[in-house]
């Protein structure tokens, strides 16, 4: 017979689950602050060793900074004449050397030497102020510590002629070596008021052994204590929760468990006394072990709380929604949310016919303002854009941004003299705001299109887009008024602006795929520091230069061009391989819409990459933000090109709401994080910790991580800190053309 367990009261089991939470709260502690104390010495030699770096870049730039001097001294014919002719040397340099603004001020003394390397002071009346002799076959600059203070001294040849043919004597100068660490950097990991120099009265220390010979403190990293306090309040956090949640189930022990036990086992003797009835159907009959029978019960409840479980998670996954529908980099509603209010309205509205008002608005010569001042000014352009529209609107008007420097607004039951209105006074609101806070010199200045519906049926979004884009362009033109409304006769010689020009050539590139120029990108793999693929990226000549995706794909997707670009795009990577342009090694990523996934023309031309996987790595880049109607299709096709040796990457992930669940329901390799996801990275608040949570997550759910957008080291430091398997950004390389591939392939980054 079996051996069976002794009962135990259920307080029994109570104390030693809340045992186990205390010991497991117990590691949790020792495990939070050992790496914690692990990370702040990491971060301390860190600091250090970037400190010295500090110096050392410092003491490259005073030397620069004296062969500047020298350069400029031998070009002035002053400096000349005394090496010729002495007599006056004592007066010009105590009254012209460093006066006549030729010199640096931030020179403490200097002077020149005859061939034998002589100070002129010496042969002329005047008191030195450098060494009296100099070797002149060795020059080195060195640092002595005279009368308390530590001074660097230069010495470079002095020649009459600019091709340095004619030696005619020497230059010395000389340095406040502290005063000059003060001025030329404000340091970031040197504490200044703690350097010292290990130097006795008199001695000499070579300039390159300067910085060894330095002591100093680092700085408090701010960050690292910052840091500290978040580890230690998180885990505080998690106790707290850990806490609560014993609490909530030790009530929910008592209230779910023992309480309907008692009542239960109180029932049953009843019945067995012929004192009571039963409670339910599933207790008719003699039951041999009655807790089971009680168990199953507690199922049966557990399983309504599976339910509310359930409505909570649909709950959540509205809020995820509502997110998406938000611009991560303005808090404005997006193109998404554009579109579906207008379907919303629609519907609302149905059968009852109403007039919309489209105005739409975008930043003046925006493209130059982003590439004279970077993208990170560009991005403060477009939220102080967002925050001035935004306050010249009504309360209930909502603004969406569709996409980079383009806004929209919605006005119902609006006629077009009070969008007028609106627009005057969103063109006052921008010019007021203070641009040049980001560092813009020019005035950022807006354009304003308006389109007028009297009957605003469900397919009329597109009309009244496109003139109200028309407007707007007309609202470009020199001499014209900032707001245009759209009238038929604008749209005769501004339809061709808009779009005749960059539609022709992208219809062209697809005909012939020779038509289209692709630049190649870098990824970097961040374990080996190496470049292991490139991303294809199109371009398509255009009448002013090359048009690139942002003014391409909307155009495919407006007329359901995507399967044909698709294969216009894979045709000319794929002659690009087959010709051996791309050298063997080098891998190539390629993106397919989602449209292209489930069409049988574009897997056709897939497969024609099969051969070339012998030679190359290939990556299958699917847009997270395109909309995959076919998933079940979309999957089968991407398990068969994963099966021939294609590696699948889901691309821009975080960038809409349906992130989890392509990234559940299709095969996938990488995963990409979206540009928006990763520059938070590089603040400081909860988005941050949760971007960082999520690639763990990831990462530990056994996917390798992309990380796009990399666009300084700290940034680039942090993801691989998060567990990132490769980067890709304009700090890591930029698009460039395939004639300048073969120079940077697979070349590594330091």
């Amino acid at each position: 017979m079996r051996a069976r367990l002794s009962p135990r009261p259920i307080a029994h089991y109570a104390l030693l689950l809340l045992f186990v939470l205390v010991a497991a709260l117990a590691g949790l502690a020792a495990f939070v602050f050992q790496d914690t104390a692990r990370l702040k010495e990491q971060v301390a030699q860190s600091d250090q060793t970037l400190a010295h770096q500090e110096l050392e870049g410092v003491i490259a730039l005073l030397t620069q900074q004296a062969e500047s001097a020298a350069q400029a001294l031998m070009q002035w014919d002053e400096a000349r004449q005394q090496l010729e002719n002495p007599v006056y040397y004592g007066y010009w340099r105590h009254s012209r050397a460093l006066t006549a603004g030729v010199l640096p001020e931030s020179l403490d003394a200097v002077d020149l030497y005859d061939l034998q390397g002589r100070n002129l002071a010496a042969v002329s009346p005047g008191k030195a102020g450098m060494p009296a002799q100099v070797v002149t076959q060795n020059m080195r600059p060195f640092l002595v510590r005279e009368n308390g203070n530590n001074y660097l001294y230069y010495f470079f040849p002095f020649y009459q002629n600019t091709d340095q043919t004619h030696l005619i004597g020497y230059v010395g100068f000389r340095f406040d070596f502290m005063r000059q660490l003060m001025q030329l950097r404000k340091f970031r990991y040197v504490d200044m008021a703690s350097v010292r120099v290990e130097a006795r009265e008199g001695e000499r220390i070579l300039l390159q052994d300067v910085v060894p010979a330095l002591q100093f403190r680092t700085t408090a990293n701010p960050e690292i204590r910052a840091l500290e306090k978040l580890i230690i309040r998180s885990f505080y956090e998690i106790a707290i929760l850990i806490a609560a949640i014993s609490l909530l189930g030790y009530l929910a022990l008592i209230s779910f468990v023992i309480k309907p036990l008692r009542r239960l086992s109180g029932h049953i003797g009843a019945m067995g006394r012929g004192q009571g009835e039963l409670l339910d159907e599933s207790y008719r009959g003699a039951l041999a072990v009655t807790e089971l029978e009680n168990i199953r019960q507690s199922l049966n409840d557990y399983q309504q709380q599976l339910d509310d479980m359930h409505v909570s998670l649909v709950h959540k996954n509205q809020e995820l929604w509502t997110l998406a529908h938000h611009d991560p980099l303005t808090g404005l509603f997006n193109r998404r949310a554009f579109d579906d209010d207008w379907r919303a309205m629609h519907r609302a509205h149905r059968d009852v016919p109403f007039g919309v008002v489209l105005l739409l608005f975008d930043c003046d010569h925006f493209k130059a303002i982003n590439d004279t001042y970077g993208h990170q000014v560009g991005d403060q352009v477009i939220q102080g854009l967002a925050e001035s529209l935004h306050g010249a609107l009504r309360a209930d008007d909502r603004l969406y941004r569709l996409g980079g420097d383009e806004f929209a607004t919605i006005l119902f039951s609006a006629d077009i003299e009070r969008a007028r209105q609106v627009a005057e006074r969103c063109l006052e609101h921008v010019l007021r705001y203070d641009f040049s806070a980001y560092g813009v010199k020019e005035p950022v200045r807006i354009s304003v299109g308006i389109a007028h519906l009297d009957d605003a049926t469900d397919d009329a979004l597109q009309q009244v887009h496109r003139q109200a884009d028309i407007a707007m362009y007309y609202a470009k033109r020199p001499g014209q008024s900032k707001i245009a409304i759209y009238s038929p006769e604008m749209g005769t010689g501004q339809e061709a602006l808009v779009s005749n020009a960059e539609t022709s050539a992208i219809y062209d590139a697809m005909a012939d795929p020779d038509r289209l120029e692709m630049h190649y990108q870098p990824v970097l793999a961040l374990s080996t520091s190496r470049i292991e693929y490139y991303e294809a990226l199109v371009r398509i000549p255009g009448e002013h230069g090359l048009i690139m995706p942002a003014s391409i794909f909307p155009v495919v997707e407006l007329r359901g061009l995507e399967c044909e670009f698709d294969l216009a795009v894979l045709e000319r990577v794929r002659r690009d391989l087959a010709s051996g342009r791309v050298p063997a090694g080098a891998g190539v990523s390629l993106n397919v819409s989602g449209p292209g996934i489930v069409n049988a023309r574009v897997n056709e031309k897939l497969m024609q990459y099969v051969p070339l996987l012998s030679t190359h790595k290939l990556v299958l880049e699917v847009t997270e933000t395109a909309l995959i109607t076919q998933i079940a299709q979309a999957s089968a096709n991407l398990k068969r090109l994963r099966k021939q040796g294609f590696i699948i990457a889901l691309d821009d992930f975080g960038s809409g709401y349906s992130s989890l669940g392509y990234l559940s329901s299709m095969p996938v390799d990488l995963v990409k994080f979206d540009i928006s996801l990763v520059r938070s990275l590089e603040e400081s608040g909860r988005q941050a910790v949760f971007v960082g949570d999520l690639a763990r997550m990831i990462k530990d759910a056994g996917y390798q991580l992309v990380a796009e957008g990399i666009e300084s080291e700290a940034l680039l430091q942090r993801v691989t800190a998060l567990g990132f398997s490769h980067a890709q950004g304009f700090h890591i390389g930029r698009p460039a053309p395939l004639a300048s591939l073969r120079t940077v392939s697979l070349r590594a980054v330091n």
